[in-house]
């Protein structure tokens, strides 16, 4: 039985085909005026043509972005073997539950000791797939599993984004308590996800792919109660820009 289907990159290579990859959403996205663009081999939403409002939202509101795009790749095996693993790849860091370590643009998630998630910019998953599969080819047993497709990813940027969290889930996402890289498996909407505090008032929540349009309605409509809006990607890479130049 093959697996290829779960990693969008080695699906086209393995059958010589490159169909870009979709949202689970897109078709709800487009009913929005979602314009897109191509990104890594994947459809994504650049804006919904109404850039200043979207950068509006995510500075004096919040701002809601599918992030389907994003890669997921996970690690399962001995707590020694994958504390190893991630030491060699990201530059020796060590794991601590709870908290999620941002190296070279990945995020090393600890879900518990033995399982870590990897979080990756779109162009760089393959090569972190690869990368896992050989720190882990020779040693005890340890797998290496593509959850890109398994998994599905909105960012919760702005103000109110910690407000639009609290109307569907009861983790402290205070400042104080839930500090930048802080990591929580927790339930959300009343589903199984997990919650990344990536940078300041921006946040990544991840959900089973089968959510993904159950978790796009309910965050959208919590967003706009709050005078805040779906944004697309190249808000969010401009803010990023913008963050790194204030850095």
């Amino acid at each position: 039985m093959s697996f290829e289907f779960l990693a969008p990159d080695a699906a086209s290579a393995f059958s010589g085909a490159a169909p870009a990859a979709r949202s689970p959403i897109e078709w709800a996205q487009r009913d929005a005026g979602a314009q897109f663009t191509e990104r890594a081999g994947w459809r994504v939403v650049a804006d919904y043509g109404e850039l200043a409002k979207e950068a509006t939202a995510c500075r004096e509101t919040v701002g809601v972005a599918d992030r389907s795009h994003l890669g997921k790749v996970e690690l399962q095996g001995d707590p020694g073997v994958v504390a190893a693993a991630v030491s060699q790849l990201a530059r020796g860091a060590a794991l601590q539950l709870g908290t999620a370590t941002l190296v070279d643009e990945v995020w090393w998630c600890p879900i518990t000791a033995g399982r870590v998630l990897a979080i990756t910019p779109p162009e760089a998953t393959g090569q972190l797939r690869a990368e896992l599969e050989a720190a882990v080819s020779e040693g005890p047993f340890a797998s290496v599993v593509e959850l890109t497709a398994a998994l599905g990813s909105n960012a919760v940027v702005g103000p109110q984004a910690r407000e639009t969290f609290a109307r569907v889930c009861a983790l402290d996402m205070r400042p104080d308590r839930f500090l930048e890289g802080a990591f929580a498996p927790v339930s959300v909407a009343r589903t199984p996800g997990m919650i990344l505090r990536e940078r300041g008032d921006q946040f990544l929540h991840l959900f089973g792919s089968g959510y993904a349009q159950y978790n796009w309605t309910v965050f959208v409509d919590a967003a706009e109660s709050l005078g805040g809006r779906a944004v697309g990607d190249e808000t969010l890479r401009a803010g990023k820009r913008e963050a790194a130049a204030r850095a």
